[in-house]
C-alpha cells in the first residue's frame, strides 16, 4: 500500500517487515499516513491562502494609497478654489487629517452667508422697484402739473402773438414765449431721460424729408442766433435723397440739441450745419451729420465727461449757460439705439465739431416743395365742426374755446368725465378732445364708457387725449381704452389744428 512518503521513510528505516503482515499494524500505518497527508494539504491551503492574502493586502493598501493622494490633492484644489473666492475669509488651513472637516465647515458658514446675501438683495431689489415706481409717479404728476400751467402761458403767448400786439409788448411776448419754451425743454429732457433708462423709448417709421427737417430746425433757431449776432449757415448736400423712411422726431431732437447747445456757447462767429451723403445703395442712405461751432470749446480732458447724465464741460457751465447737462447725454443715447455714435473734436477757446451718422431706408414717396406757414395754418377756419372739450381745468378751457372760436369751431365743455359721458349721448359731436385726469370718472373711464354705449356711432367717435401727462405707459394706455390719438399738454396749436380738421374729415367720411 502506498503511505505518505514521509511514512513510507519512516516505515523503510524503523518498522520490522514481518509487522506489515499485521493487519492491526497496517490500519494504524493508513491512518497515520491519511494524517500526514491532510496535515500536507492543510499546509497547503494555508500558504495558499497567506499569499493571496498578501496579494489582497498588497492590491489594498495601493488603492488606500492612490485614494488618500487624490483626497489630499482634492483638498489642496478646494483650498485654492476657496482661496481665489474669498481670499480675505479662506482659514488657516494646514495638512491634517481634519482638513476636509474644517473646509466643510467653512463652506457650510459660506452657504448660511450666501442665503443671508440673498434675501439682501431680495429685499434691496423691491426696495429698487418701490423706488423706481415711486420715481415714474414723482415724474408723472410732476409733469401734469408743471406742463398744465405751462399750456397756458404757451398758448395765450401763441394768441397774443397773432393779436397785432404793438411793438414793445411783441418783444416782451416774445421774451415770454422763449422762456416758456425754455423750460419745457428742461422738463422733456428729464421725462425723455427717464423713458431712456426705463428702455421705454420707441421708434417711429415715417417717410419724411432730410433736407425739409434740417431746414425747419435751423429757421426755430435762427432768431436766437441772430439775436447773439451769429451766423448759422446750413450745407445741404445735393445729393442727399428728397425722402427717407425713419423717425423724424428723434432725428429732429437730436440735431436740435447739438444745434442749440453750439449757438447756446458760441458767443461770436457762426456754427455750421452740414449734411452730406456718405453712401447710397438699394435700400438705404447713410448720411453723415456734423455741427460745428466756434464756441468756448471743451478742454480735452473734459470730452468723455460731457456725455454724463446731469453733467457739463465746467462748473461755471451752468452758471453762464444755463441747462440740466441732459441734452448730449440724450442724444448720444438715442443715436446708439438708432445704431449709430455722437464724435467729437474740440478745442477750449476755439470751439467744437460734433458728428455723426445715421443709416436710414430709402423710401420711393415724393414730397411736393413747400411748407405751410403756422400762422396760415392756426387760423384756416373749420366752420362746421362740433366738438366736446372735457377739461376740469379752467385756465385751459379758456384757453382751448379761444382757439375753437378762432377756427371758427362750434363746442361744449364737460367739467367732468360724467357730464362728458351725458352729453355725448344727448349730442351730435364730431369728436371729443378728453383729458386724462378729471373729477367723477377719469379720461380712461369716460373713454371706455363711451365705446361700450350701443351704436356704431359712439365706437367710431374720435376721442383724442389732450393731457398734460406725456409718460409713455399713459399714452398707451390712451389707446388701450380706445381713444384715437394723443396730444401732449401744451400742446402745438398747428399740431391741435391739424388733428381737429383729420379727424373731421374722416368722421364726414364715414356718414
Amino acid at each position: 500500500m502506498d503511505y505518505h512518503s514521509v511514512l513510507n521513510k519512516q516505515i523503510r528505516k524503523l518498522l520490522p517487515e514481518s509487522y506489515l503482515k499485521d493487519e492491526a499494524m497496517l490500519r494504524f500505518l493508513e491512518s497515520v499516513s491519511n494524517y500526514y497527508s491532510s496535515i500536507e494539504k492543510a499546509q497547503k491551503l494555508s500558504e495558499h491562502a497567506f499569499t493571496i492574502s498578501e496579494r489582497e493586502y498588497q492590491e489594498v493598501n495601493s488603492n488606500l494609497f492612490k485614494e488618500n493622494e487624490i483626497k489630499r490633492k482634492s483638498i489642496s484644489e478646494v483650498k485654492k478654489a476657496i482661496g481665489s473666492l474669498a481670499p480675505d475669509s479662506i482659514p488657516d488651513l494646514g495638512d491634517s487629517d481634519d482638513d476636509l472637516i474644517t473646509i466643510i465647515k467653512f463652506l457650510q458658514q459660506q452657504i448660511e452667508k450666501a442665503k443671508e446675501l440673498e434675501q439682501q438683495l431680495i429685499v434691496s431689489k423691491d426696495l429698487a422697484e418701490k423706488a423706481a415706481l415711486s420715481k415714474s409717479q414723482f415724474l408723472s404728476t410732476m409733469s401734469h402739473e408743471i406742463r398744465t400751467p405751462m399750456n397756458a402761458v404757451i398758448g395765450f403767448t401763441h394768441l397774443l402773438l397773432q393779436m397785432n400786439p404793438r411793438e414793445d409788448q411783441m418783444e416782451y411776448l416774445k421774451m415770454l414765449k422763449f422762456s416758456a419754451e425754455n423750460l419745457l425743454v428742461l422738463i422733456n429732457d428729464i421725462l425723455d431721460f427717464s423713458k431712456i433708462e426705463a428702455g421705454k423709448i420707441e421708434f417711429e417709421e415715417a417717410d419724411f424729408s432730410i433736407k425739409q427737417l434740417i431746414g425747419n430746425i435751423r429757421l426755430a433757431l435762427l432768431q436766437k442766433a441772430t439775436e447773439k449776432h451769429i451766423q448759422l449757415k446750413l450745407l445741404i448736400d445735393h445729393e442727399l435723397p428728397d425722402v427717407v423712411i425713419g423717425d423724424p422726431v428723434r432725428l429732429g431732437q437730436i440735431l436740435t440739441n447739438l444745434i442749440s447747445n453750439a449757438v447756446k456757447f458760441t458767443k461770436e462767429g457762426k456754427v455750421t450745419i452740414v449734411a452730406s451723403l456718405s453712401e447710397k445703395t438699394k435700400n438705404h442712405t447713410i448720411i453723415d451729420f456734423e455741427v460745428a461751432d466756434t464756441g468756448i470749446g471743451i478742454a480735452a480732458d473734459k470730452l468723455e465727461n460731457i456725455f454724463e447724465s446731469f453733467t457739463q464741460a465746467s462748473s461755471d457751465t451752468t452758471r453762464n449757460f444755463g441747462g440740466t447737462g441732459l441734452g448730449l447725454t440724450i442724444t448720444k443715447r438715442l443715436l446708439e439705439l438708432m445704431g449709430s455714435d455722437i464724435q467729437v473734436r474740440s478745442e477750449l477757446g476755439k470751439g467744437s465739431v460734433f458728428y455723426f451718422s445715421l443709416k436710414l431706408k430709402n423710401s420711393t414717396k415724393q414730397f411736393i416743395n413747400g411748407i405751410k406757414e403756422e400762422s396760415q395754418i392756426e387760423t384756416k377756419s373749420l366752420k362746421g365742426v362740433k366738438l366736446l372739450i372735457a377739461e376740469d381745468n379752467q385756465i385751459n378751457v379758456i384757453l382751448a374755446k379761444q382757439y375753437m372760436k378762432l377756427w371758427d369751431v362750434e363746442c361744449d365743455v364737460a367739467e367732468n368725465g360724467e357730464i362728458a359721458y351725458t352729453l355725448v349721448q344727448t349730442n351730435d359731436y364730431d369728436m371729443v378732445l378728453m383729458d386724462l385726469q378729471m373729477p367723477e370718472r377719469d379720461g380712461y373711464q369716460t373713454t371706455r364708457a363711451i365705446r361700450e354705449l350701443p351704436g356704431e356711432k359712439f365706437k367710431n367717435l374720435p376721442i383724442i387725449a389732450l393731457t398734460a401727462s406725456a409718460m409713455l405707459d399713459i399714452k398707451d394706455q390712451a389707446y388701450i381704452v380706445g381713444m384715437n390719438d394723443f396730444i401732449s399738454k401744451p400742446f402745438n396749436p398747428d399740431e391741435l389744428h391739424r388733428k381737429i380738421a383729420l379727424y373731421a374729415r374722416a368722421t364726414v367720411n364715414t356718414l
